[in-house]
């Protein structure tokens, strides 16, 4: 087992959220959400395995691994009890943790995400994997049609172009396709109806990587969940005006603990 620390950023003070982010993002990727929430809650935004300023480590990369390694760091920062959000591959790891350290976790938010690999999502990340060997350019220019609509693509082709140069220079191609290699034997489909803490469920209407349905299918099996499916979104949810919409929904729901 490696032994090696999560790069990590804890903000604020109150009841604990943790971010998990998704494949080939950081810690970063909350950081307008965390802004807001840390104003009435400890943050803590982690850079998993591979990705940001972590290291890969030499450990076969599974969706557990990520789990443990979070578990890891809650015990060495003292805390017990963490309200738990995940985007994608990190709404993955929030479920598997839900699932295996449901004594820690008070609350749980998944985003954009899945419990298991079907036939749909298997043909989806091998297509991940074939333009990750082409080197993180070509997976960059694949996935920003996926993840965002095109209007949105349309008027910010600057900051994109932007963000992939500077995301180029860092991005760890290895590790990126041992996450997709995670997410292909990931299930936990069948272990759903052990979480027992509330669980808001966030979809993009219109996304093609882990449709409406995933997320369907979690409300049916979480029970005391809901789930709310926003509009004019693919996968990724954190566009625009809808930061500060997803973090009134997520206050009101931690402050609550209510999914009603």
């Amino acid at each position: 087992m490696d032994n090696f620390k999560l790069n990590y950023v804890a903000e604020g003070e109150g009841e604990t959220i943790l971010f998990i982010h998704g494949l080939s993002d950081n810690l970063l990727y909350w950081e307008v959400l965390a802004n807001i929430l840390k104003k009435d809650y400890r943050v803590i935004r982690v850079d998993l395995r591979g990705h940001g300023e972590t290291p890969l480590g030499s450990d076969e990369i599974t969706i557990n691994v990520y789990s443990r390694d979070l578990k890891n760091l809650l015990d060495e920062l003292g805390i017990d009890k963490v309200n738990l959000i995940g985007f994608s591959l990190g709404g993955a790891v929030a479920l598997d943790f839900a699932i295996k350290y449901c004594e820690t976790v008070s609350s749980l938010v998944v985003m954009s995400s899945f419990s298991k690999c079907d036939e749909y999502l298997k043909k989806t990340f091998t297509e991940f994997k074939t333009s990750l060997s082409g080197g993180f350019e070509e997976f960059y220019d694949y996935m920003i049609p996926k993840v965002l609509c095109p209007e949105v693509i349309e008027n910010n082709l600057k900051e994109l172009e932007m963000l992939k140069q500077i995301s180029s220079k860092t991005a760890n191609v290895e590790a990126y396709i041992k996450a997709t290699d995670a997410c292909l034997n990931f299930n936990v489909d069948c272990e759903l109806s052990r979480i027992d803490v509330p669980a808001l469920i966030l979809s993009g209407r219109y996304d093609e990587i882990c449709p409406t349905r995933y997320q369907e299918n979690l409300e049916n099996k979480i029970k005391n969940s809901k789930l709310i499916v926003l509009d004019n979104v693919k996968h990724n949810l954190l566009v625009g005006k809808n930061n500060s919409v997803i973090s009134k929904f997520l206050n009101d729901f931690i402050k609550n603990k209510n999914v009603k």
